[in-house]
């Protein structure tokens, strides 16, 4: 694996800088614009984005994508009226920028104010690009209760993309809703997914001053509780009852995360050489040439838990716990486990391929396909259960 190391926010400041400057030399270059944009809000300094993009709209107003980016910001930070003002002035697209006509329709789905709106403005989508993920989550949520309608939508998304994360997940979710459970584990089968080395559960081992045992938990909890960003619920997220940090822990220049984020990639390497050099698994096939590792890390109090969700975004994703409550007679053996597999269905009916308890212990690494549907257990604990998720996620070439 060929892994794409984010630049630590010193060196991103380098580039702002650097960026700026090219403005400078080309202000009439929207692509400019656009880089400076992108490196000003890698650094979450937000509305210096939009002060860039609000002069570059204003020296370049036949860029529609500059525009877009604009209403991009302004809705992500629930800026409704700016959002439709900008909106309303984004220049004609040319009929051959696909990838911009796509953008405009996604800022105008996730603004839609109801449901069968965004999902009719999904479609569309769907029907210029089967593979578009945002369009497909939509679609999933507006045809909720309507499991038939999503399988031919899944179906050309994997025809067009066979690796597809979410069209597999959302297939073999329909199916399940259906008590098609046949097709459903064909689809997501744990016990063959065991067995071929698709989840594993791993033990990680920190070295030098990490070593003695307890120093690498200790450091890691240390800094992920200090860690500024760490808010509760975060909106869009999984996360109930808990704190979820904000900014990309594979991202951190030194310290016993980013030791953390070195032992992930080395297990990752590890864990690819192990896959089966044959197989008629898509999971195979899209295995990334080049990837990145977006981590976060989750503190849940003793009631705190994860809903069922998957990680669309990317091909592997895992977990690691750094601290975790231990069990004492009469607790719930469950309590705390990551419920690999679940997946939300009326009550008394299981997932038809099955469920896999996990339980957190300190140094363990849990690995599964992006497209396997999990959740967490409250623990109902005083002592704070710690852990690290991340995704394997794939670079274009």
């Amino acid at each position: 694996m060929r892994w794409d190391i984010s630049a630590d926010r010193n060196k991103r400041g380098v580039v702002v800088e650097l960026a700026r400057k090219a403005v400078a030399l080309r202000p009439d270059d929207a692509r400019q614009w656009e880089l400076l944009t992108h490196a000003l809000l890698l650094m979450e300094r937000d509305d210096e984005a939009v002060a860039v993009l609000a002069d570059a709209v204003a020296r370049l107003p036949a860029a529609p994508k500059l525009s877009l980016m604009l209403a991009d910001i302004h809705h992500r930070l629930g800026r409704g009226d700016l959002f439709d003002r900008v909106m309303r002035q984004v220049p004609e697209i040319p009929a051959n920028d696909l990838p911009t006509t796509l953008h405009r329709l996604e800022l105008l789905m996730k603004a839609a104010a109801a449901a069968n709106d965004a999902g009719q403005i999904a479609r569309e989508i769907l029907a210029r690009d089967p593979t578009h993920d945002a369009a497909m989550e939509c679609l999933a949520y507006a045809l909720k209760g309507n499991p038939e309608a999503m399988i031919p939508i899944c179906r050309a998304a994997l025809d067009r993309k066979a690796g597809h994360v979410l069209a597999r997940y959302e297939l073999a979710a329909a199916c399940a809703r259906l008590g098609r459970s046949d097709e459903a584990r064909k689809l997501i089968d744990l016990d063959r997914f065991v067995l071929d080395r698709f989840v594993t559960v791993t033990d990680l081992v920190a070295a030098g001053e990490y070593a003695a045992p307890g120093a690498f938990e200790g450091a890691l909890s240390g800094e992920i509780t200090r860690n500024p960003t760490l808010k509760p619920d975060p909106a869009g997220k999984a996360t109930r009852g808990g704190l979820q940090t904000a900014a990309d822990l594979a991202s951190a220049p030194d310290g016993a995360v980013a030791a953390l984020m070195g032992l992930l990639r080395s297990a990752v390497d590890t864990f690819i050489a192990g896959l089966p050099g044959r197989s008629d698994d898509p999971f195979i096939a899209a295995r990334p040439e080049r990837a990145a590792l977006h981590a976060w890390a989750v503190v849940y109090p003793g009631e705190g838990f994860q809903k069922s969700h998957i990680h669309h975004s990317g091909w592997l994703s895992g977990v690691y716990y750094v601290t975790a409550p231990k069990l004492s007679r009469g607790d719930d053996p469950r309590a705390g486990c990551l419920a690999l597999g679940r997946l939300d269905l009326p009550q008394g009916r299981e997932s038809p391929w099955g469920v896999r308890d996990i339980r957190p212990v300190p140094g363990r690494l849990v690995l599964f396909p992006s497209f396997v549907p999990h959740a967490t257990l409250p623990t109902k604990s005083p002592e704070p259960r710690i852990c690290v998720a991340f995704d394997v996620v794939p670079c274009a070439p």
